[in-house]
């Protein structure tokens, strides 16, 4: 597998050169927004860019985050297990995880929180999503040491030319959760006024994990709708007002079979049953107004007021028979209820404007946003014998709070010059400065979880982001590049201000005012071609990482506590290879390649350097595709090869005990996609998803588990499905 997958990445090096000259039809160009804040041919812009398009979405019944990016290499998702739920969590991007910033049409998506995923984006509603690699804090802010992912949800104009309507409805269902869809779109445009309408509603279970796994998924019976609401005004040739309304709920109950058994820690019981209730909404506004009235300062600008709350639950109730005086105890019959929640609300105001003066192209602007964040947890255990209930439970006070309500304020002006100093040169020049105020906000609750009164504090600090490229037209069918880019991420509610103590559990976690920001810089070359049927890209890069948050022990106290806090204290280096090739062979027929590799260093701060375990293992990934000459048939094929993961990085340590890392095998994926249209109103759609029902885990949801974790099946992939769709546009 190892020299397999090594011959495969050097033919795959020559391959753009020996395949020019097999067919004629130019490849088409696309748009992107996210690498400049600003609409850029593909081949212009100065960095690495992935998009998604709504005709891949569709064809490959894309669902979530892990699908999103299965075929990226470079980008990766992990799946997560906590209280024995599955859920999407985040992304990694060239092997950094939490270093991405999410976008939808703009706006800040919530924060991923423990126990809650990402997924609170329908890919249903989505147009395109644009994937950018490598630091982005000039263009978005805080949190994008690694990249963005921006979503761009559909327009009326998408849909319906002026003066027409458009109304469509499908169905689908997915094999790898019993998923259930109906989608109704309609939309319409007018003279002045366009608008759209969408309502999705699913019904789903737990995704099937591979039969040859010894755990099974937890039993879910979840149902999720969404509905965007768009509506636009042209009062004149130069102005446009949007207004948007993106509201989501969602609802999973959840059989967690996964906790059920005998607990000897903390405290001695035997689980009979455990119940999740997990719920969540999403709501977005936001108002735009763009202009085209050109002045002496801007030829376009816009301006954007939007708001988005996020509220998610997770209830669990748990049967049991307790042992409160120790195992020679008589088991006495009760019952816990727990209720964790993550609560976020976003507020903002975004201004851009665009010049464009002699050989500079410029856009600046403001960004403002105001974020509170709270986290209440309640958990109640009831004596089933005697009706009494307590809140004290294995050394914790309920309810509590183990960080404080927080207000984060971010204030920030950015600007980018994008200079053509010739025919085949453009300089690219951004930079942007943050200010960022971190206002907590303790109460009652949070007196419960810091029961030795350690000080919580305002956390103030700034950034400056710089970004430099340069690109070179050698001529019109070969281009390079080179690029500088710098990322930060601010410490959040929780790194700087985590307040709690258990003596049962004899540890306690301390507050970091200190704390500072994790820094990134990033070196890039790149080169690109396209000739008449061939497109390709090649990427070089060096990321640098400084001061890494990490929660880690820090001592011990007089009474024996382990002393936990958060703080700065490793950096890493990564360098990476990646290509991406487009062929068109035929009329009929064409190829996508893309591949990956790269690898990681961590400089602990002894000195000592060890590899960096959360970088994901070469992959390889080639899409052949084939469209009938009428387009009424049209098929995809998927083939993804992944190296195994080394088996000398560091063991994980937990709980004051060492154990070794896991290890994945390599392995290979085949997916089929296809498409019937017999008519220009009737679409079906036909998914086989792991078509030789392979075994296995993907390395960005395991790399940070000892190969003798309890759970480490409910990582794992799903074997062979199937998923069909329809569709009829009226």
């Amino acid at each position: 597998m190892h020299k397999n997958l090594k011959l495969l990445f050097l033919l795959t090096i020559v391959s753009p050169f020996s395949l020019s000259g097999l067919a004629n039809e130019e490849i088409e160009e696309e748009i992107v927004v996210v690498a400049s804040r600003t609409p850029t041919l593909a081949s212009e812009v100065i960095g690495s860019v992935t998009s998604i398009s709504q005709a891949d979405i569709e064809l490959q019944m894309i669902d979530g985050l892990e699908q999103l990016v299965r075929f990226i290499p470079g980008v990766s998702s992990q799946k997560e297990s906590q209280y024995g739920r599955a859920l999407t969590e985040d992304v990694q991007i060239r092997g950094i995880q939490g270093g991405g910033i999410f976008l939808i049409d703009g706006v800040r998506i919530s924060d991923s929180y423990v126990g809650y995923g990402r997924d609170t984006v329908d890919t249903d509603l989505l147009k395109k999503v644009e994937i950018l690699k490598g630091p982005s804090s000039v263009e978005y802010g805080s949190d994008g040491l690694a990249g963005t992912v921006a979503y761009f949800t559909k327009d009326p104009s998408d849909l319906a030319e002026p003066g027409e309507r458009y109304l469509s409805v499908s169905t689908a269902y997915d094999g790898v959760n019993n998923q259930e869809k109906i989608n109704l779109l309609a939309a319409y445009s007018g003279d002045s006024n366009e608008g759209l309408i969408q309502l999705v509603d699913r019904k789903l279970e737990e995704i099937e994990i591979h039969d040859g796994f010894s755990m099974e998924a937890n039993p879910l019976e979840a149902e999720q709708q969404s509905l965007i609401a768009k509506f636009i005004s042209k009062p004149n040739e130069n102005l446009k007002i949007s207004l948007v309304a993106d509201i989501q709920e969602w609802e999973g109950k959840w059989e967690i079979n996964s906790e059920q058994g005998f607990v000897y820690f903390p405290s001695p019981r035997s689980i009979s049953s455990s119940a999740g209730d997990d719920e969540g909404t999403r709501e977005r506004f936001t108002v735009r107004l763009d202009t085209a009235k050109g002045n002496a300062f801007y030829d376009q600008a816009n301006i954007s007021i939007y708001s988005q709350e996020t509220e998610q639950s997770q209830i669990t109730v748990q049967n049991q028979v307790s042992f409160y005086n120790g195992m020679q105890a008589a088991p006495t019959p009760s019952m816990r209820i727990r209720d964790f929640d993550f609560n976020q609300s976003i507020d903002g105001f975004v201004f851009e404007a665009f010049k464009t003066n002699g050989m500079h192209q410029m856009v600046y602007g403001l960004d403002f946003n105001d974020t509170d964040t709270e986290r209440p947890r309640m958990l109640t255990e009831i004596n089933l014998i005697t009706n009494i209930p307590t809140n004290t439970v294995d050394g914790e006070t309920y309810p509590n709070k183990t960080f404080p309500d927080s207000e984060t304020k971010r204030k920030a002006l950015f600007f980018n010059d994008r200079i053509s100093i010739s025919s085949n040169q453009i300089l690219n020049l951004g930079f942007r400065y943050d200010e960022y105020e971190l206002n907590p906000k303790p109460d009652a609750l949070l007196e419960n979880a810091n029961i030795l009164n350690y000080q919580v504090n305002n956390i103030k600090d700034d950034a400056f982001s710089l970004k430099l490229g340069y690109l070179y037209d050698f001529n019109d069918q070969l281009t390079g590049y080179a690029q500088y880019a710098e990322g930060f991420k601010a410490p959040n509610y929780e790194n700087s201000n985590i307040v709690f103590t258990n003596y049962l559990l004899y540890y306690t976690v301390v507050p970091n005012p200190n704390l500072d920001s994790e820094t990134s810089k990033s070196y890039e070359i790149g080169l690109r071609g396209n000739k008449d049927d061939l497109s390709w890209e090649m990427a070089l890069y060096r990321n640098k990482v400084d001061g890494f948050i990490r929660y880690e022990v820090i001592g011990f106290s007089q009474t024996g506590l382990g002393i936990y806090q958060y703080n700065n204290v490793d950096n890493v280096e990564i360098n990476g290879f990646e290509l991406d090739l487009q062929k068109r062979v035929s009329d009929n027929f064409s190829l996508n390649l893309a591949l990956s590799s790269s690898s990681g260093d961590e400089i602990k701060s002894n000195g000592e350097i060890v590899s960096l375990a959360e970088v994901d293992p070469k992959e390889m990934v080639l899409g052949l595709n084939w469209n009938s000459t009428n387009e009424v048939f049209g098929l995809k094929t998927m083939f993804s090869l992944v190296e195994r993961s080394d088996d000398d990085f560091e063991p994980v340590c937990l709980n004051n005990s060492c154990d070794p890392r896991v290890a994945i095998s390599g392995y290979g994926l085949i997916d089929l996609f296809a498409f019937y249209r017999p008519n220009e109103n009737l679409n079906f759609g036909l998914a086989i998803e792991n078509l030789t029902d392979k075994k296995y885990h993907r390395w960005a949801s395991v790399s940070r588990l000892p190969a003798n974790d309890d759970e480490l099946d409910l990582y794992g992939q799903s074997g062979r499905s199937i998923s069909a769709s329809f569709k009829y546009t009226f």
